[in-house]
């Protein structure tokens, strides 16, 4: 199994099982950075493979060639375009409840600047109607599929209905919830987890990953996210960034100064991390993410109130599902900063 991870092989043997049957659509689900990608790439490619052994690609068929040249005539790949129309937000709720989709309206509107648009869909026509260039199966890859916008859910839906010969709609999701229980319905699924703790260890120490019980931790248990943050020096960030949150020295000036405005989505998402270890160790007397910082967490966590950490991480996610829009950088690093110094410090918020 040289395309899918070790922990994913499992998933791999029983979509090929000959009790396995997904028709004309499957939705691979799970968390993010446990390698659902990769696994629906390598799934595509198998699909389109002219000489494949045991439902792997071969890798060297000329439709092999052709997917990883990523020009490949029976594939198409459908994701959110960078710089997308945000005509479709205007949708009412009303039109958001008969697509039968799970977000709301609002949820639909906030999500447009980076959503999976109708036209893109209503674009796979020409090539569903058409016969395969290369005369095998045709795929189409659409992730994340929980950014189809509510009106691109519908059109897909439509077509899975009456899903065109020999073509094969591979969904991937972090988040299957969001999508249209109708669309979800309509899909054969794979549900992916984080692997075991020794199989993601073993294999972070193989790509060279320097702490990976840390990284690992810090991740959330998805090696590949795990990996990824190492890369972008993750952890010399985060050894600063923590520093700064146990000592408290200079308070909220001195942490908000030590944060560029472009950092802010890893202040916020090494904050939450921080205040969930925090909360923990209020409510169960243990971390998860932190676990090299647990001792001196439990200090600063007997100072702080629950009721107060709570509203800290209410805050926090708050902050998180904005940070994909326009706003203000500083004034949010800094508001979070006085939350947190007072948090912990016991203070009134």
């Amino acid at each position: 199994m040289r395309m899918v991870y070790p922990w994913t092989q499992g998933n791999w043997k029983t979509l090929h099982s000959g009790s396995a049957n997904f028709g004309g659509a499957l939705l691979v689900a799970g968390p993010r950075g446990v390698g659902k990608r990769t696994f629906a790439r390598t799934l595509a490619q198998g699909l389109l493979c002219t000489d494949s052994i045991d439902a792997q690609p071969c890798g060297a068929c000329m439709s092999c060639r052709l997917f990883l040249a990523d020009s490949h005539p029976d594939f198409r790949l459908v994701e959110p375009e960078p710089n997308a129309e945000r005509g479709e937000a205007t949708d009412t709720a009303e039109a958001v409840e008969s697509s039968d989709t799970s977000v709301s309206a609002a949820a639909s509107r906030k999500d447009d600047i980076r959503a999976i648009r109708v036209d893109q869909v209503r674009e796979l026509a020409d090539f569903l109607a058409l016969s395969s260039q290369l005369g095998g199966t045709k795929v189409v890859l659409i992730q994340p599929a929980d950014r189809l916008h509510p009106s691109a859910s519908a059109a897909l839906l439509k077509t899975l209905e009456e899903p065109p010969a020999a073509t094969v709609f591979i969904l991937v999701t972090d988040r299957p919830q969001r999508l249209a229980p109708t669309l979800r319905s309509r899909c054969f699924r794979v549900d992916f987890a984080v692997p075991a703790r020794e199989t993601a260890l073993e294999w972070l120490t193989t790509q060279g990953v320097e702490d990976p019980e840390i990284a690992l931790a810090q991740a959330g248990f998805a090696p590949l996210s795990a990996a990824a943050m190492e890369q972008n020096g993750f952890s010399v960030r985060r050894r600063a960034l923590s520093n700064l949150l146990l000592s408290g020295e200079g308070g909220a000036p001195a942490l908000a100064a030590s944060v560029d405005p472009t950092e802010l989505p890893l202040f916020c998402q090494l904050l939450q991390r921080w205040c969930y270890d925090l909360l923990s160790l209020r409510l169960a007397g243990r971390v998860r993410y932190n676990p090299d910082y647990a001792e001196k967490l439990r200090t600063l966590a007997d100072n702080a109130e629950v009721h107060q950490l709570t509203a800290m991480m209410n805050e926090l996610l708050a902050t998180a599902r904005t940070l994909e829009h326009p706003l203000n950088a500083r004034l949010v690093i800094e508001q979070l900063a006085i939350r947190y110094t007072r948090t912990i410090s016991g203070q009134a918020p």
